[in-house]
């Protein structure tokens, strides 16, 4: 599940999730559109108010090998 999904699941605007976790809406958008990913404290309150998504689907972690 995408976060723009979860989001809409869970009935709430960009304005409103950009509210509930403390960041700027247009920060949720860059979000969204995969432009950015999230910091991990980030990542960890938007699954704390999206229950339908992981902090971890959020944050982009990449091995190195």
């Amino acid at each position: 599940m995408t976060l723009k999904e979860a989001r809409k699941k869970a009935g709430l605007s960009i304005n409103d999730l950009a509210l509930a976790v403390g960041v700027s809406p247009a920060a949720i958008c860059r979000y969204e559109k995969g432009k950015r990913n999230p910091k991990v404290p980030i990542a960890k309150r938007i699954a704390n108010v999206l229950p339908a998504i992981t902090w971890y689907e959020l944050v982009d972690i990449k091995k190195v090998s």
